[in-house]
């Protein structure tokens, strides 16, 4: 679970790294997160994301849940597991 955790954190930082030059540098998709989709002039063909920006916007929207799901899994099982104190009397 642990591994999850820094590859999800991982692919989380670094999806969102490509997004943010995605939108300000390289300009293929608009801030508004949709594919830059104007057509070509003069010719009518409207381009279309490829596999690797397809693969972006999957990684964007899927590391977040499994990240925080991670998470919650481990802090709910480290309170189900801590040892109990008992009072001796």
């Amino acid at each position: 679970m642990r591994l999850a955790k820094w590859i999800g954190g991982a692919v989380w930082a670094g999806s969102w790294y490509l997004m943010y030059l995605e939108i300000t540098r390289w300009r293929h998709v608009k801030p508004s997160l949709a594919f830059n989709s104007d057509p070509l002039p003069g010719t009518g063909i409207t381009p279309r994301p490829g596999l690797p920006l397809i693969m972006l916007y999957i990684a964007c929207a899927v590391a977040p849940p499994v990240v925080i799901s991670a998470l919650v899994r481990q802090f709910s099982d480290a309170r189900h597991t801590s040892p109990r104190v008992t009072a001796l009397g």
